[in-house]
Parts: structure tokens; C-alpha cells; sequence
């Protein structure tokens, strides 16, 4: 298991670890290509998540159909192709294509779905946990290279980076990651299958949750680097040091929330605290702007960084946990999709009232924002702990329709030779479930 969790969470790690690895100083970089209107500058930082939008939903459905590892290296040759083109980039518009070109390498719900194809039912939750945690320390790692290696030897030479990144990712995909096992399962048409997604409670929660994540994410990194250089006076090559001591809190946010989350079981209780520091944090920079406090503004930003990190590999984990088999990679993809457009707006809006509107009073609209998303997130439910049974194909069973028909069913699919059913032990017994599937047999 750790082989194949390892080599698909390295291929995100490296994918995300280019996104978010020119994020610190690409607004300093827009300005220094000529852009001087900060909301072409947050256009830049959220453009990629233009062509994420479009074409996330449809990577996932060419993921259920076809190869999927065959999808991921287009993915992550696109990527590397906007990369190429950001990293020869000499004004802020050819960034921009560039960054719109990256995004269209819409594979993240695609890597998602490929471990719950090869990872069991039993141990997809620490697989799902492993991905989120590596995406987290490519996160961290970003947020600690970029600054200092930006600004020794230029943001161009991070796209160079993470192209070649990029490019490097394909070797163990083919290399390490095996193919994925033959899948059979009830199939319903495209109309149920979004029917049944977006009528699913807690998906919507989750989907709304980090559209207002990414949101703040981008939002953030839109006004942060401007406002420590141009409001609080910090030289523009100590910013790597703000960046590396939040990551650090981030690090030591992250161990007792996912203990909390995975061990104890208790993922939303954690997200509703991750709320309450997102709002603090606001509330600290904007009080810190006003003030001209560095420290005060610092405070704020390490607990961004905070409440970022505790929410993201969880959200990542009960995205996966929700959908039954069938749908996992389209509804990976959509809530990919939403992520992203709280990406792309997070970046426009900030860019647009940044310098419009005084960022205490900003601060306190989110805050306000901030109140209405925990009481959303209060009727989300935590995952339950429902059992799964194998039988072998060559048992006489009924068909698969027949069987998620049955009272205390979940669902059940066939990997290979064998056939999974997962089911609610409250609802129905064991013994009684396979009497029911089998059609020989006997107690």
C-alpha cells in the first residue's frame, strides 16, 4: 500500500508544490513586470483556476472511463507546459496565459480516484490522509522555498522548477503505480449520478467549505506579501521568514487535528475549531494593518496558516469518504471545481478591494462570513464506520443491482474476482447479508 499511496501522493505533492510555490512572491513579481493594478495582480495569482473550473469535471468523468494513469500524465504535461511559458514570461499578460495553461492540468480528483481504485476500503482513509498530508508538506515546503529561492535567483526560475518538477512525476507513475483493477458496478446515467451527488447533505457542506477555504487561501496571498513590503515596510527579502515561522505552526497545527480527525473520529469538530482561527487571523491582520503592528499582522498570518493547514487534509479525506464508488471521480472533480472558484475569486475580489477599502473593515465582513460558515458546518455529520465483506466470484451471487437493493446496503462493486459489499451492521446481520447475496447459502 505504501508504494502506490507514496508514488500518487509524490505526483500531487509535485503538482501542488508548483502551484503554490511562486504564491508568496508572485504578487511582488507582477508588480515588477509592470502591473501595478492589484487586481490584475490577484488575476494573475487565481488565473489558473479558470481552466481548473472548466476542465476539472471532465478529467474526472475521462478518469472513470479511461486510464487513469494515462489521464494524469496529460495532466501533468500540460502543467509542465505553462510552466515552460511562465517561466519565459517578460509582462504580467503572457504569466497570465501561462498560469491559465497550468490549471487546464485539471488531475487532482483524478490522482484521488486512483487510490481509492487500488487502496481497499479498510485502509483508504489513511490512504486519503497520506495524500493530504503530502499535499500539506509540499504546501509548507513551497511556502519556505519560494520566498528565499524567488528572490535569490527569480520567481522565472521557480516555473522552470516546477515544470521539470512536473515532468519528473511522470517516471514513477508509469515506474511504481500500477495499472488499476478492473471495477464493475451498478451504473446510473450522468443525470442520476449529479442527482445523487448534489443531493448528498454532507458533499454540499464539504463543496461550500472549500470554495470559502481556497477563497481565503488566495485572498490571502493576494494582500500578505503586498501588505508586509508596501504598508508595514518589510524588506522584500525577509518575507521568507514570516512564510517559514507560519509554516513551521502550520506543521504543529497539523499532528493534533489529524489525531483528532483519524483516531478519534471526530474531523468536523476540528474543522469547526480551524473556523474560529481563520476568523481570528483576519481579524489579527486587519487590526495589524491599521496599526502598522508587524508582529501583531504576523500573529494573524501564522494563524492563517494555522487553521489552513488543519483543514485541508482533512477536507481532502471526507471528500472521498461521502461518494460511493461509481461517482468518486466525479465527485472529486466537483468539489475540485468549487475549490477553485473560491480560488479564482479569492485572488479577483482581494486584487479589487485591497486598495479600495481599508483591511480592518474587511476583516470584520469576514469574520461576520466566518460565523455563517460554522453554522453550516455544525449539520455536517462525521463519517460512520460502516463494514465491508468479500466474496469470490466463483460463489452463485445475485447481480449487483439486486444486491444494493438490499435493506442496510451501501453499495457493492466488483474488483477483479471479488465482490465488495459495504453495509451497515445496525441495519442488517452478517450472516443474513451473505444468506441474501448468495444464493446457495446455508448458515
Amino acid at each position: 500500500m505504501f508504494k502506490v499511496v507514496g508514488s500518487l501522493s509524490l505526483i500531487a505533492g509535485f503538482r501542488f508544490f508548483g502551484l503554490f510555490v511562486v504564491m508568496p512572491t508572485l504578487a511582488l513579481y507582477a508588480k515588477s513586470l509592470g502591473a501595478n493594478n492589484t487586481m490584475v495582480i490577484g488575476f494573475a495569482i487565481s488565473s489558473y483556476a479558470i481552466s481548473q473550473i472548466i476542465f476539472q469535471v471532465p478529467f474526472g468523468i475521462l478518469g472513470d472511463r479511461y486510464s487513469k494513469r494515462n489521464i494524469i500524465a496529460f495532466g501533468l504535461i500540460i502543467f509542465a507546459i505553462g510552466s515552460f511559458i511562465c517561466a519565459f514570461a517578460n509582462n504580467i499578460e503572457t504569466i497570465i496565459l501561462g498560469r491559465i495553461i497550468q490549471g487546464a492540468g485539471a488531475i487532482g480528483s483524478v490522482v484521488s480516484a486512483k487510490i481509492t481504485d487500488l487502496i481497499s476500503e479498510e485502509n483508504r482513509g489513511k490512504a486519503m490522509a497520506f495524500m493530504g498530508i503530502s499535499i500539506f508538506v509540499s504546501f509548507i515546503l513551497a511556502m519556505v522555498i519560494g520566498p528565499s529561492f524567488g528572490v535569490i535567483f527569480g520567481v522565472d526560475k521557480l516555473f522552470l522548477l516546477t515544470a521539470i518538477l512536473s515532468l519528473l512525476a511522470i517516471i514513477p507513475l508509469y515506474t511504481i503505480v500500477p495499472k488499476a483493477p478492473h471495477l464493475k458496478y451498478e451504473v446510473l446515467n450522468d443525470k442520476k449520478r449529479y442527482l445523487v451527488i448534489f443531493s448528498n447533505k454532507n458533499l454540499t457542506i464539504l463543496n461550500i467549505s472549500v470554495m470559502i477555504q481556497k477563497f481565503l487561501m488566495t485572498f490571502a496571498f493576494t494582500i500578505i506579501p503586498i501588505t508586509l513590503v508596501h504598508h508595514l515596510g518589510m524588506n522584500e527579502k525577509d518575507i521568507w521568514k514570516v512564510f517559514s515561522i507560519s509554516a513551521l505552526f502550520g506543521i504543529i497545527a497539523i499532528l493534533p487535528s489529524m489525531i483528532i480527525s483519524e483516531k478519534y473520529k471526530h474531523p468536523k469538530e476540528v474543522l469547526l475549531v480551524a473556523i474560529v482561527i481563520f476568523a481570528i487571523a483576519y481579524l489579527s491582520m486587519g487590526l495589524g494593518d491599521l496599526d502598522k503592528m508587524l508582529i501583531l499582522y504576523t500573529i494573524g498570518v501564522v494563524l492563517f496558516f494555522c487553521a489552513f493547514c488543519m483543514h485541508e487534509p482533512i477536507l481532502q479525506n471526507l471528500a472521498s469518504k461521502y461518494p460511493k464508488m461509481q461517482d468518486k471521480s466525479l465527485s472529486l472533480g466537483i468539489f475540485t471545481t468549487f475549490g477553485y472558484f473560491g480560488s479564482f475569486f479569492g485572488g479577483i475580489i482581494g486584487g479589487f478591494i485591497f486598495n479600495k477599502i481599508d483591511f480592518i473593515y474587511i476583516a470584520i465582513v469576514i469574520f461576520i462570513f466566518m460565523l455563517i460558515w460554522f453554522i453550516l458546518l455544525l449539520f455536517l455529520q462525521n463519517p460512520r464506520l460502516y463494514e465491508n465483506i468479500y466474496i469470490k466470484l466463483d460463489s452463485n451471487i445475485k447481480e449487483i443491482k439486486e444486491i444494493n437493493n438490499i435493506f442496510g446496503v451501501i453499495e457493492s462493486y466488483i474488483n477483479n474476482n471479488m465482490l465488495v459489499i459495504k453495509f451497515d451492521n445496525t441495519k442488517i446481520d452478517v450472516n443474513e447479508l451473505r444468506r441474501l447475496i448468495i444464493k446457495d447459502f446455508i448458515l
